[in-house]
């Protein structure tokens, strides 16, 4: 499966970016090498990756979500370089607009 230049225009749109046609042509080669890739890794046998999947998915058992006491908030918030204000750490304006 290889991409038209329309249809790399159409993913463009969806990513907000604003391409010229000299970097459609560049996107198009790029994304057609991508998706050769994925083609071949649909050819892979699954056989032996099941075996895999399985022993990972053992190990990855998540921890408990408790609360710890441990440290206090004024000592936390002592480690930090920035200002507080108000028992929290003031940052720079992030520059987001809504």
């Amino acid at each position: 499966m290889s991409l038209t230049q329309e249809q790399v225009i159409h993913i463009a749109r969806l990513a907000k970016l604003h391409v010229t046609p000299t970097e459609v042509e560049h996107y198009q080669k790029d994304l057609n090498s991508i998706v050769g890739y994925i083609d071949i890794l649909g050819n892979v046998p699954d056989s032996e990756l099941q075996k895999v999947h399985l022993s990972i998915e053992h190990s990855l058992i998540p921890r408990l979500d408790e609360e710890h006491r441990d440290i206090s908030r004024e000592a936390l918030l002592a480690c930090s370089p920035q200002k507080i204000i108000h028992h929290q750490i003031a940052v720079d304006s992030l520059g987001i607009r809504a």
